[in-house]
Formats: C-alpha cells, sequence, structure tokens
C-alpha cells in the first residue's frame, strides 16, 4: 500500500483542504485511494449536541463516504487542543500504538493512503511523539502544506529543515491561499521559495481550488501517483 503523509508548518494551513483534493485526484485516476488521520482533537456540536470532527468528515467525503468514520480516524477528542491534551481533559490517553496500527487496518482494502497529520511537524500526537515520529514509522514521503501569507518563508524552511534533519524523505511543498484578500507577500512567497527551499516547491493551491496551480505550467495536472512512496 502506497502513501503519502500530509503535515503542515503549522495548525489551521489547509491539510485538510490539500489532502481531500490529492484523494479526489488520486480516485478521480482509478486508484483505490483511502484517507487517514491517524487523531483529531476540536470538535463542532451538532444543535443536538452531538460532536462533530470537521476534517473527518471531509476526508469520508473525499474517499467516497461509504466507509467507517472509525476506519478515517480511529482516535477523535472533543477539546481544540494537541491531542494528548485534549484526550487527558476527557480523563484518556491516546493510543500510541494505534497510529501506525490503524494504517495497517487499510490493507487491502485500497492501493493508496493519504494520511494527514494533526497539527504542524513536530506537534505531539500523542505522549512523547510527535507527527514527525509517525511519519518515521510510517516511511511515506511527506507533503509540506504550508499557508500563503506573510511569514510563510521561515516558517517553511524551518519545516524543511526539520524533516531532513531526521532523514524523513520530502516529496515537496504546497503553499495554501487561505484567503480572497491575501497579503502582499503572496507576489513574492512562491518565487523565493523556489529560489532557496532544498526541497520541491510544487505550486500553489487556490482559495476553494481542487487542483495545485505548478509555476511555470498552471494549468498542467499535477501527477501524485508519481510521489506515492512505498
Amino acid at each position: 500500500m502506497r502513501g503519502l503523509f500530509i503535515t503542515g508548518t503549522d495548525t489551521g494551513v489547509g491539510k485538510t483542504v490539500v489532502a481531500c483534493g490529492i484523494v479526489r485526484s488520486l480516485r478521480a485516476d482509478g486508484l483505490r485511494t483511502g484517507a487517514y488521520k491517524p487523531v483529531c482533537s476540536g470538535a463542532e456540536r451538532l444543535p443536538d449536541g452531538r460532536p462533530v470532527w470537521g476534517d473527518v468528515a471531509a476526508l469520508s467525503r473525499a474517499a467516497g463516504g461509504e466507509l467507517p468514520s472509525e476506519l478515517i480516524c480511529p482516535q477523535c477528542f472533543i477539546a481544540p487542543l494537541a491531542p494528548p491534551m485534549a484526550a487527558a481533559a476527557e480523563g484518556r490517553q491516546v493510543d500510541a500504538t494505534l497510529l501506525a496500527a490503524g494504517r495497517d487496518a487499510w490493507t487491502g482494502i485500497v492501493d493508496a493512503l493519504v494520511v494527514e497529520g494533526a497539527g504542524g511537524l513536530l506537534s505531539p500526537i500523542a505522549d512523547g511523539i510527535s507527527n514527525a515520529d509517525l511519519a518515521g514509522q510510517l516511511r511515506y514521503p511527506l507533503l509540506i502544506v504550508a499557508a500563503d501569507r506573510l511569514g510563510t518563508i521561515n516558517h517553511t524552511l524551518l519545516t524543511v529543515e526539520a524533516a531532513l534533519a531526521r532523514k524523513l524523505p520530502v516529496a515537496g511543498v504546497v503553499l495554501n491561499r487561505l484567503t480572497a484578500t491575501p497579503d502582499a507577500s503572496v507576489d513574492t512567497n512562491l518565487g523565493e521559495l523556489l529560489r532557496t527551499c532544498p526541497v520541491p516547491v510544487l505550486g500553489v493551491w487556490p482559495l476553494d481550488g481542487n487542483e495545485l496551480l505548478r509555476p511555470g505550467s498552471p494549468t498542467a495536472r499535477m501527477d501524485w501517483q508519481a510521489l506515492l512512496g512505498a
């Protein structure tokens, strides 16, 4: 089962939007593709009080909406905190062994799996375990999502440096356009990262878009299959 691990330079940079787009693209190409979020925290409440995790629901829809949500995310916590802290608020603990074992549950169901981490690369997802640690266990290449805004050059280069220092393979960086009224840095962020980033900068994910805009050839579709790791 091949895969790709979606991580970010921070929380709220749009990892889920990019992950869902990649899942839909791979499925449109005829590849049996699943979506896996090892752990999720921060729920919204329905009018009847039931909790809903928006990221999990979005990933489920992208993967066809036919598989149980527990397969997509086996560990969900309510508080909008890092997962270990959110679990502790409920008197619970993140099951560290299930983080990787939940991936293995997809074996035989799909040929490719898009894994979305929780928070930034070094954010904790269990006691003593970060997204970077889990990525190392799963051995899937990283796709780093960065918000296309002022400050992203520093955040992106720091994240890439941390990944490479841990000898994690990095498939590339995606700049995600989060707002219809961006700051002036969007005119220079891509060019500066293309010049200075030691890993491929794949392009810009447009607001409300489903396809990556690639530098030099914005109308060419991205071959996501080429980035999947064994």
